[in-house]
């Protein structure tokens, strides 16, 4: 097969094959270089074809009239970044903006991906300096995904081959990220959850979810959200302070990719993704 039809195959396999979820998001600020940072932290290893990578998107959300990224640095060859699409204030979230940035590529790329090890794809500053947190776009929580009033396409995005397409699986870690290093702590933190872990993963009858809490003891649910965003399952769970863990009942769920969100009345944490058989 010569190369041009190599890489049509690509693109039909891509088209075609179900989308397994199998990489997550970070946003992290660095004190010493003021600047912003976003990686991906596979779940899986891929080598070549399978990490062949074609279409990407980040999308981060600011304090209005106060960012502007600039210096935008690639971190991995053949993968270019840009802002290229910036929402303002929309009516779904007036206070803050939506910037997002577009991967830019001369056809396709061939990133390392090895399971469990980051990789930043690009890192930026922003030109008005340190004006409090930004976050990273939840695509399963954020009120401003589409459809929207601006019709604007926002989101976390990126194709691999051997991920059979999307791979978007989520945030890792808080989505809010603070330069400034006597802000408040992060939701995670201000909350009280210290850690977590979901097992098994994959699954095929249950899941437990185990919860480190910090916190005052209270009533808090279990939300598990399918690919689309839609709650397909909630469990009432009664924190404890110290060890807590719940066992759910997943066999009547469709195969596929879910993500786990722990809720109390005035607060909500995407905490990790697991797969159902």
């Amino acid at each position: 097969m010569n190369k041009v039809n190599t890489l049509c195959a690509a693109v039909l396999l891509f088209l075609s094959s179900t989308s397994i979820a199998q990489v997550q998001f970070k946003l992290a600020f660095d004190q010493e270089t003021e600047r912003y940072t976003v990686s991906i932290i596979p779940v899986a290893t891929y080598t070549n074809p399978q990490n062949i990578t074609g279409t990407g998107q980040v999308t981060i959300k600011v304090p209005t009239n106060n960012f502007d990224p600039v210096d935008i640095e690639d971190h991995l060859t053949g993968m270019h970044w840009e802002a290229n699409a910036r929402n303002n204030s929309p009516s779904e979230s007036p206070d803050f903006d939506y910037i997002s940035f577009g991967l830019l590529i001369q056809g396709i790329a061939f990133p390392d991906y090895v399971a469990g090890v980051e990789m930043p794809l690009f890192s930026f500053q922003n030109a008005y300096g340190c004006n409090g947190a930004i976050t990273l776009v939840d695509n399963f929580a954020d009120e401003f995904m589409p459809p929207n009033s601006q019709n604007a396409n926002i989101g976390n995005a990126l194709t691999i081959l051997g991920a059979g397409g999307e791979a978007y699986g989520g945030i890792y870690g808080s989505p809010v990220c603070n330069c400034d290093p006597n802000a408040v702590l992060s939701a995670k933190e201000e909350v009280g959850l210290t850690s977590y872990s979901i097992f098994p993963n994959p699954a095929s009858d249950f899941v437990n979810v185990k919860v480190d809490w910090a916190g005052e003891a209270g009533d808090a649910t279990i939300q598990i959200v399918d690919a689309t965003g839609k709650q397909v399952m909630a469990s009432q769970m009664n924190l404890a302070t110290g060890k807590n863990t719940q066992k759910l009942q997943v066999s009547d769920l469709v195969p596929g990719s879910y993500l786990v969100y722990l809720a109390g009345s005035d607060w909500k944490i995407g905490l990790d993704r697991f797969s159902k058989h």
